[in-house]
């Protein structure tokens, strides 16, 4: 499925009419009769199909070649300079390469011997080595008894007693003789240094140019045109006149054909999509309204062809398929601005706004951001690509076509998997190098929304499915708190409390805070843009009311707030620098004790993954004989006592996946579980569990739990317990 960017070969791969000219060329180079040295050049850009070309001329040589007395078949050396680097690597290699060729036909070419070693002296001019002694003349007895020294004296040019000029003419008179022609084709001729195209001509046009020699050379003539300005002072363009003698132009691939070899070589992509999902009409929309126009040659093709085919089959269950055609040609042909709708997710899709908001301001600050990213492009053009962009995000309808009426359903949206859709935007992203930060222009964006306390919620929410949450989180706790409006702040630490337990823990250091903790940072902030207790009391009584989401958040924010009060006493800070009097904490925590009691009535309590905080807070804040009572029911089912021990045992099952090691500490998770219930009363339960036949159906850390409990306890099981850890 993945081509590598190779040129065709023969005739038969050719689908743009091109074997005619390359029949036409090979037959004009064997007639023609001048037996001066004569320069073709290809031109064509890049992707226009030089070296293919090439290979179809090389077809129809050999082709002819079959036809032909061995006498006047055609030397052939196809010379790929690129392979080669330095004045003299390029010398070196080009005339051993040429000398190999008249080699492989010296059977049929008259003095052969002689050109050789000629040719051989000749180059040893320029890169000062010697004439390799199985390519020397060999001389017979009796000229080697008369004259020793002859065979020396061939191994350097300047030995020979001819100078550079002689022997060329020499090697002239003997090459005018042959019927053979000698055709040399150079490519990749723009890939090479200013410097080395510059000996590339030198070898065409001063040391290689001999009778009864072609050379056909497949040039960028733009690009070679800058190199020999670089080097001519700006006269470039004269100097490759000079050189080539019988320029040919590569027409460029009709549209026709490119569209022709794309939706071909599209087929095997389009194969992979479920048929339910291809939306014909959609994709009529959005390919000859804007996609058609990104593709210029075959070049442009392969590599598209190829990102697609590696990328969809990766994600064809998470994305729309034509949105994702749609995305990776942008990806392919203007990646800035693929990485500009990456970062700016809020202007693109419904995150922050749903797509039929009319704020004018916001709108306009859209347009701006939106303008930035589409001037990025440099090889689509601006009006095909923001007609796509339209297409893929009804969002920018309003800012670019806010007078045309049109129909769109978020829920449609989300229903087959759009780009435009928040919840499946980051799917087409995925094989991209993500930022690690959310663009500010975002983050502001989502903060404005503070003044809605529910549409701030649902942003924040979003942002965690995409998993960015701890990014807005970083912005968060920086200067930017303090430009919050202070009528946003009770909003804003509502957000933060009801959805804390929900963000990704993070992991904490010495030198880097958790997701709890970052949380705490940030409160305290906002807490100290009031200067008085009870208006920050006021903000937290009510967010501990209203939170329905999050229970820990809570928890883990007055346990913070009394051990620096706590703290703070034994170093005498005054109470004015504390966030909460202790009765006001003591209050706090009545009311986080009622929200527990609450879950727990809900059945929420118990799946929670912070349950054992949750119920030593309930046991030290509120009636210990109701927690113990809640554990006692809760551990009577099967999920009650395995999630429980859960919990209980979290850091030995770590230990045990990590470090599979056994610490004297785990025996404190015993006095852990009977802070709450008797081990006594759990051990049969768990027993039980362990001796089921369900027992291998739990999960890992499941499994782990019932295990390392019936290890401390030294329960005695008609199964034998197995090690969890090395002996």
């Amino acid at each position: 499925m993945f081509d590598a960017d190779r040129p065709i070969f023969t005739k038969n791969q050719d689908q743009l009419g091109r074997s005619g000219f390359a029949k036409y060329l090979a037959r004009c180079m064997l007639d023609h009769k001048n037996p001066e040295s004569l320069v073709i050049g290809l031109y064509g850009g890049w992707g226009t199909g030089k070296t293919s070309i090439i290979n179809l001329i090389l077809e129809e040589l050999h082709i002819a070649a079959s036809n032909m007395f061995d006498e006047e078949k055609p030397i052939i050396l196809n010379f790929s300079p690129w392979s080669y680097s330095g004045q003299n690597q390029l010398i070196y290699n080009f005339f051993r390469r040429l000398s190999s060729e008249i080699r492989r036909s010296a059977a049929y070419v008259e003095h052969a011997e002689k050109i050789i070693h000629l040719l051989e002296l000749y180059v040893s001019f320029f890169t000062h080595l010697p004439v390799p002694k199985t390519l020397r003349p060999k001389q017979s007895m009796l000229a080697s008894l008369i004259k020793p020294s002859v065979a020396q004296e061939a191994a350097y040019g300047w030995e020979s007693g001819r100078d550079l000029t002689h022997i060329k003419a020499e090697l002239n008179t003997l090459l005018s003789q042959q019927k053979h022609k000698i055709i040399i084709f150079i490519d990749n001729i723009a890939r090479m240094e200013d410097q080395e195209i510059k000996q590339i001509f030198q070898i065409v046009k001063s040391m290689g140019d001999y009778m009864n020699t072609v050379y056909v050379l497949a040039i960028d003539k733009e690009h070679i045109i800058r190199a020999m300005n670089n080097l001519y002072d700006n006269d470039g363009e004269n100097y490759l006149e000079k050189i080539v003698q019988l320029p040919f132009k590569i027409p460029e691939i009709s549209k026709e054909n490119v569209e022709n070899i794309l939706l071909d070589r599209l087929k095997q992509v389009v194969d992979m999509v479920p048929e339910d999902m291809w939306d014909k009409k959609y994709w009529c929309d959005i390919y000859y309204s804007t996609l058609k126009y990104f593709f210029h040659n075959c070049r442009d093709i392969t590599h598209y062809v190829n990102t697609l085919s590696f990328s969809y089959p990766r994600v064809k269950e998470l994305v729309n398929p034509i949105d994702f055609f749609a995305i990776t040609a942008i990806h392919v042909f203007s990646p800035s601005v693929f990485i500009g709708i990456r970062d700016n997710k809020d202007v693109f899709t419904d995150l922050v706004n749903p797509v039929f908001a009319h704020d004018e301001k916001k709108l306009a600050d859209d347009k701006i951001r939106c303008d930035e990213i589409l001037n990025r492009t440099e090889h689509i053009s601006r009006e095909h690509l923001q007609q796509l962009l339209i297409f893929l995000f009804p969002r920018l309808r309003h800012i670019y076509k806010n007078d045309m009426p049109f129909y769109h359903s978020e829920e449609l949206a989300r229903r087959n998997r759009r780009v435009c859709s928040a919840e499946f935007f980051d799917a087409y992203f995925q094989l991209s190098v993500a930022a690690d930060y959310m663009p500010k222009a975002e983050f502001h964006a989502i903060l404005s929304l503070a003044h809605n306390p529910k549409e701030f919620t649902e942003a924040v929410l979003c942002l965690n499915k995409d998993e960015r949450a701890l990014y807005f989180l970083d912005q968060l706790d920086s200067n930017a708190i303090n430009k919050i409006p202070t009528n946003y702040i009770k909003n804003v630490v509502n957000t933060l409390i009801d959805c804390a337990d929900l963000f990704p823990e993070g992991v904490s250091s010495p030198l880097k805070v958790n997701t709890p903790m970052r949380v705490h940072r940030i409160l305290h902030q906002l807490f100290r843009r009031f200067s008085h207790s009870t208006e920050r009391f006021a903000l937290l009584q009510d967010a501990a009311k209203n939170t329905t989401l999050s229970l820990y958040s809570l928890v883990h924010e007055l346990n913070l707030q009394n051990e620096e009060r706590l703290a703070a006493e034994d170093t005498l800070i005054p109470t004015d620098q504390h966030d909460f009097t202790a009765a006001q904490i003591e209050i706090l925590q009545k009311c986080v004790v009622e929200k527990i009691v609450y879950w727990a009535k809900m059945k929420r309590l118990a799946e929670h993954p912070k349950l054992l905080e949750i119920l030593y807070a309930w046991k030290n804040w509120g009636n210990e004989r109701e927690c113990r009572d809640f554990v006692g029911q809760m551990v009577q089912e099967d999920r009650g006592l395995i999630a429980f021990l859960c919990v209980a045992l979290r850091e030995p099952i770590h230990q045990t996946i990590t470090k599979l090691t056994q610490t004297p500490a785990w025996e404190e998770s015993l006095r852990v579980i009977e802070d709450f219930i008797s081990v006594k009363i759990l051990e049969p339960h768990a027993k039980m569990l362990f001796e089921d036949l369900a027992f291998e159906t739990l999960r890992e850390q499941e499994q782990l739990a019932i295990l390392i409990f019936l290890n401390l306890v030294h329960a005695n099981t008609i199964k034998i317990i197995p090690q969890t850890t090395p002996p």
